[in-house]
């Protein structure tokens, strides 16, 4: 995204939060993965998520929590023309 995205935590986990965190600030970045499933590893350094699985880039804001949701919905949108799969010889556009 070429502006930065935001979301609030909610009440309950600002409260775990150590030091005076609101929310996040993102940018966002499209990758093309040419690997393959075993080259993903959640076992190395300190992972974020704790499982993955490939999903369509439009169901992806339904399987986020709900305070995340909105950002979510906006990638979704704004990178929709890099989610179509790339044919042989097709350049995606954008």
């Amino acid at each position: 995204t070429s502006d930065w995205l935001y979301y609030d935590f909610p009440p309950d986990l600002k409260k775990r939060m150590p030091g005076p965190y609101l929310g996040q600030r993102q940018k966002w970045f499209a990758f093309r993965f040419k690997g393959s499933d075993s080259d993903v590893r959640l076992d190395r350094h300190t992972p974020e998520f704790d499982a993955w699985r490939w999903a369509s880039l439009d169901e992806t804001p339904d399987l986020i929590v709900p305070f995340k949701r909105p950002v979510y919905q906006e990638v979704a949108v704004r990178f929709r023309q890099w989610a179509e799969p790339v044919l042989p010889g097709r350049v995606p556009q954008g």
